[in-house]
């Protein structure tokens, strides 16, 4: 009872801080593209991860593999999709699109044949489905826009990083090592993209105390030590009640949207939030 209340309290935590990155995100974007932004984040945690505790693990060349592709999924593919996301859609938007995650974890862990889908899965599915419909709808009209399409697929990132994750993390092991070892390959991934991808890095920017202070938390705490807490929590609970916790972001994401970015949330969007985190529930219910 004492490491499930555990788990369910860093669960809780790690995605109450989470939701403030998206704020973060939108501001720092202002000044920086998305993918300089990922790059600075995570190089700055993982810096901060290896100060903390500078030792090595030995590890064989499986677990090299799964760590890498772990990177991939939870840093490289989620998180460049989520800034990418954020350039072309509200915080309050794309929040609540990678909700879905928990359905998408539930999806793929289907296919791999880890779990068969819950009874009431489709059912939950096309309700969520519903809901990210009305989110699209301006002024009556519908709209698919990028942002969104970006969002979904950085919710499917995030998901395939939450079935990779259940093989690498157990009580017995180093967690901050091996986050600090995730974040490394996801770096890894990133870098040859500098090269493609056009990058000015506006480190001027960081002399204003916004930009700096809104990088730092994002390094520090959002990439690095949100990712301790809950690969710890996945261990605690597990999986597939540590991503319940998911629900609540959209919810926190639209109070701190409405204070510090100032966006307006339209009658709209919140039937359309019920309607997808309603339909998360559902389908994740029978767990």
């Amino acid at each position: 009872m004492k490491h499930c209340l555990l788990g369910h309290f860093l669960a809780f935590l790690s995605v109450s801080l989470w939701s403030a990155l998206y704020v973060s995100v939108k501001i720092l974007l202002e000044s920086f593209g998305a993918l300089e932004l990922l790059f600075l984040q995570f190089i700055l945690g993982y810096i901060f991860l290896l100060l903390l505790k500078p030792k090595f693990l030995k590890t064989t060349l499986k677990q090299e593999l799964i760590l890498a592709l772990a990177g991939l999924c939870g840093i490289s593919i989620y998180n460049l999709f989520l800034n990418l996301a954020m350039l072309y859609s509200s915080a309050f938007n794309v929040s609540i699109i990678i909700a879905l995650a928990p359905i998408f974890v539930a999806f793929l862990a289907n296919i791999l044949k880890l779990e068969k889908s819950p009874r009431y899965f489709l059912l939950g599915f096309f309700l969520s489905l519903s809901g990210i419909i009305l989110l699209n709808f301006k002024d009556f009209e519908l709209g698919f826009n990028l942002g969104d399409i970006f969002a979904l697929l950085s919710a499917i990132g995030w998901a395939c990083y939450c079935i990779v994750a259940t093989n690498i993390f157990n009580a017995q092991q180093d967690f901050l090592i091996l986050t600090r070892k995730i974040i490394f390959y996801g770096i890894i991934f990133i870098t040859p993209a500098l090269v493609f991808w056009e990058t000015s890095f506006n480190l001027t920017a960081l002399l204003e105390p916004k930009i700096l202070s809104n990088l730092l938390f994002l390094a520090f705490f959002a990439s690095a030590f949100c990712f301790i807490l809950w690969n710890k929590a996945i261990t605690l609970i597990g999986s597939i009640l540590t991503n319940i916790y998911v629900y609540l972001t959209p919810i926190i994401t639209m109070l701190a949207s409405l204070v510090f970015l100032e966006e307006s949330i339209t009658t709209l969007g919140i039937i359309g939030m019920i309607l997808v985190l309603s339909g998360v529930f559902i389908a994740e219910q029978q767990r």
